[in-house]
């Protein structure tokens, strides 16, 4: 079983070492493709390439945001997978806190796709305080030792396992794409980092939501980092041992209802579906 990581990144030259790096561990090749950064990012990740060979600059191209564009590293790259493999959405931003690797090879053929339990760490205002007084030492820190303060709020698709026929065309993820697995897999996003970088991600929201990308239009048109600090009172505190506070109330639905399960198991099972 191999793990292939199809990642979209713009201005993430704060953390990308450190989320790369560690995704590399488990991924046997990331494909990362740059859609216009105007930091270092791409040459970060230039460097990264040089050190270790499996993260893979795949193209640096302004380009509007779109989910669909990890259709184009798939494409690039599908004749690498076998049949068995998995394809991962691997955002620049987080971590994972489950191994992947383990966590995958114990999900049954049956089901084709694993969602997130997204833990979304959050600046707050104990944060702001300790970055001002010393903004280079609390920028200094890993990311994972200076964002402490989460909510588990989010579940997305994560990883979704490879067929030979598989369909990826102008959509977020394979068309047919599979059962989900029940289990949701645990994961660190770190969206939040410093008041700078949360100014910057905010006009890059902007702009893709000028260029039509209306997700984003949906539920954030923040333009001023203030408005995203959070009170830490409010929010979980990792202490750094991997016990995390998941509410599953909290999470959007994942599994699909009977009816619908049994009916993807048949058409997956007779071949109807590719």
């Amino acid at each position: 079983m191999k793990i292939f990581g199809l990642s979209l990144v713009k201005n993430e030259e704060d953390i990308i070492r450190e989320t790369l790096g560690k995704a590399s561990v488990w991924c046997d090749a990331i494909h990362v493709f740059d859609t216009g950064s105007t930091d270092r990012t791409w040459e970060a990740l230039q460097d990264l390439a040089r050190e270790n060979p499996r993260i893979i600059p795949f193209r640096n191209e302004t380009r509007a945001f779109r989910d669909e564009l990890r259709a184009e590293l798939f494409h690039a790259v599908r004749n690498e997978a076998a049949p068995g493999d998995w394809w991962c959405r691997l955002d620049a931003d987080e971590i994972y806190i489950d191994d992947p690797r383990q966590f995958l090879s114990r999900v049954p053929p049956l089901h084709h796709a694993v969602f997130s339990a997204s833990c979304q760490y959050y600046f707050t205002d104990r944060d702001l305080v300790e970055y001002q007084a010393d903004p280079e030492a609390f920028l200094a820190r890993p990311v994972e030792q200076r964002l402490r303060y989460y909510e588990c709020n989010w579940s997305e698709v994560r990883f979704c396992r490879h067929r030979a026929g598989l369909v990826w065309s102008g959509s977020s993820w394979p068309t047919h794409m599979g059962m989900a697995h029940p289990r949701r897999i645990r994961l660190k996003h770190l969206q939040y980092r410093s008041p700078g970088q949360i100014q910057a991600r905010l006009a890059t929201r902007a702009q893709a939501i000028e260029e039509g990308y209306n997700i984003f239009a949906a539920y954030d048109r923040s333009r001023d980092w203030r408005d995203k600090i959070r009170a830490a009172s409010e929010l979980e505190y990792d202490d750094g041992s991997g016990t995390m506070v998941i509410d599953e109330a909290k999470l959007p639905r994942h599994l699909e209802r009977p009816l619908h399960r049994a009916v993807k198991c048949f058409m997956h099972g007779c071949g109807l579906w590719p």
